[in-house]
């Protein structure tokens, strides 16, 4: 199952220590945007970075229905 994520780049502008957050469907989708070159994290010149899993599924595995022979 997939859990939405959370990915927070921490950066300094103008002195002043923030926090960017963008969500993502799921942990793979976060780190292959926060690992590429020239990301958001490289843009602003990130001083940190993680992804955050949710405990909310993004999607959901639903059974399927048994054919009736």
């Amino acid at each position: 199952m997939e859990f939405f994520t959370l990915l927070t780049i921490a950066y300094v502008m103008n002195g002043h220590q923030l926090e960017a957050k963008i969500w993502f469907e799921n942990e793979n989708d976060c780190w292959s945007v926060l690992l590429k070159n020239g990301s958001l994290y490289d843009q602003i010149n990130g001083e940190a970075a993680w992804c955050d899993v949710s405990e909310v599924p993004s999607k959901l595995i639903r059974p399927k229905i048994r054919p009736q022979n």
